[in-house]
């Protein structure tokens, strides 16, 4: 026996649902849409903006990879990706007291 597959619009001992389109404004411009593209372009602005940091160096700051790489190669000191910040900053101390 042949079985009629109803869409859920019209099943069995329930009601027709209506389908509601959205609603045609008078001027023909959606403001709703205009508010909400407004709302998203200013939430990308907001992001956008970079908060501007200072170009003055922090005296406190720690020594960097390479500043550390700078200071050895000037100082002649050989090493290798290998080798630590830390142990790089000791061989880089002791030229400098051998130095002086």
């Amino acid at each position: 026996m042949e079985t009629n597959i109803l869409s859920p619009k019209y099943r069995k001992n329930r009601k027709p649902t209506k389908v509601r389109k959205p609603s045609k404004p008078i001027d023909g411009i959606n403001h709703r849409l205009l508010r909400e593209q407004a709302e998203a372009q200013a939430v990308t602005a907001a992001k956008v903006q970079v908060p501007v940091e200072s170009t003055v160096p922090d005296d406190n700051a720690p020594v960097t990879r390479a500043e550390l790489e700078a200071k050895a190669t000037e100082l002649g000191i050989p090493f290798n990706g290998r080798t630590s910040d830390k142990k790089l900053s000791g061989l880089i101390a002791t030229a400098l007291q051998q130095g002086d």
